[in-house]
């Protein structure tokens, strides 16, 4: 993903991928080892946006810790494989059910 498909704001609240044309492989049955692939392309809208309080967890044992928000997120994507004549667009992202979703930052091993 070129760094341009992620904006994150100041505050770490909200943050969008955002990718359009974006060159991809289909893999129809993924870790099967003799299967054709496919060249695809993608439009991708992801939007996390952080609601309520901070929560964290701290485990210095295993070097471990993370921060973070829970969040509410839309998602929207289209998918086109022009070498078997196949489309798929999501719904809209404004009809997507968050069911969990957290935006924040984690540390771990030699970065704790």
């Amino acid at each position: 993903m070129p760094d341009s498909g992620l904006s994150v704001s100041p505050d770490g609240l909200s943050a969008t991928v955002r990718l359009r044309d974006f060159p991809v492989l289909d893999v129809p049955k993924f870790g099967a080892s003799t299967v054709p692939t496919y060249a695809a392309r993608i439009d991708l809208d992801l939007t996390w946006q952080g609601t309520g309080s901070l929560i964290g967890f701290t485990n210095p044992a295993h070097h471990y810790r993370v921060r973070f928000y829970r969040a509410m997120v839309q998602a929207m994507i289209r998918v086109i494989v022009p070498e078997i004549g196949f489309t798929f667009t999501s719904d809209p992202p404004e009809t997507t059910q968050t069911i969990f979703a957290m935006i924040g930052h984690d540390q771990n091993g030699s970065f704790f």
